[in-house]
Parts: C-alpha cells; structure tokens; sequence
C-alpha cells in the first residue's frame, strides 16, 4: 500500500466513524423523545384519573361513587345488600384498587349496623359463624381487598370474601365496609 492509498483509507475511515456516530446520536435522541412522550401521556393519563376518581366518578365504572346511586351500586350483582337497619355513613371510589389494578374501578360502602344484624348478615351473605367472627385473625391495610379501607382508626378488623365483594368488619361489631371491585383490561 503506498502512502496515497493509506491516507485515502484513514480519511475514509474517519467519515465512516463520523457516520455511525451521527446516526447513533440520531437513534439516542427519537428514543429519548419517544420515551418523554410516553411518560407525559401516562402522567396527564394518572392525573385525569385522579381528579375523577376524587369527584366520586372513576373511568369505566357504571354510576358515580356517592350516596344518592347507593341502590345502583348495590344492584351490579345479585346479593349485594347491607345488613339489618344499616346505617350509611359514606360511598367513595376505590381509588387504590384503581391505580394498583389498571382498567378497575369499585366502591367502598362504609356503614355502621346493630350487632346482631352483622352476625346475621355475615352469616348469611358470607357463611361466617359467630366462632369466625371472632378467631377471624386481624387484617392489615396490606390485606388484597382492604387496600381501600383505612384501618388506623378500626379495632381488630377481619375480613372476608364473598361473590367479588370483600366484608371488612371491626371488632367488636358495629362498623363495617363492603368493597365491590371490578373492571380491568
């Protein structure tokens, strides 16, 4: 090879090299494009989401998550009820399911109930005799189903599955939450 030639070769060599660097800049930057509009449409998706879900209204779910659709709620499969002479003291969206469960939206029906009325009810909907209802062991907020039920403030709580629903009871009885979960992809 002469001197002419190893020059031409050295030359070449560096528009090659300065190609490949200038393609792999371009590639580096759609992706990282790519990736932002991505994460964008995700968090504007989150925040939509979140202000629904703090309205009472959840994406996908049949009727807004308040007391005035209590009977609606109540009516999405059979057998769901409250027990005896409950008292209603909220209806709210099950906004951890939601953002833990994509596509899934459900409600938390907090009530308050005569002491045997809960027995009855729990045996009855959920076939739980008095001797469960007491060695039931305690759940925790970690507890799948009770993820919605904030427990700080509830005494021994237990609960239990029936149908889609999940019973969250205190004890000693007189509060409780139904919690009616659906949706997804």
């Amino acid at each position: 090879m002469t001197g002419g030639e190893r020059v031409v070769s050295r030359g070449v060599v560096r528009h090659v090299v300065v190609a490949v660097c200038l393609v792999v800049c371009a590639v580096l930057c759609m992706v990282a494009y790519q990736l932002r509009v991505g994460a964008e449409f995700r968090r504007a998706a989150a925040e939509a989401s979140a202000s629904a879900s703090a309205a009472g209204v959840q994406v996908g779910a049949p009727y807004p998550a308040d007391v005035d659709h209590l009977e609606e709620i109540l009516s999405i499969e059979p057998g769901y009820s409250l027990p005896e002479g409950a008292r209603v003291v909220s209806v709210g969206p099950a906004v951890r399911f939601e953002e833990g469960f994509p596509g899934g939206w459900g409600y938390v029906i907090a009530f308050t109930a005569e002491e045997q009325a809960i027995r009855d009810y729990a045996e009855t909907r959920a076939g739980i005799v008095d001797r469960t209802l007491e060695r039931s062991p305690e759940v925790t907020q970690y507890t799948d189903g009770v993820e919605d039920v904030d427990l700080r403030d509830v005494s021994n709580p237990m609960s239990t599955r029936f149908g889609r629903a999940v019973l969250v009871l205190e004890r000693p009885l007189g509060r409780g939450w139904l919690v009616i979960r659906r949706g997804g992809r």
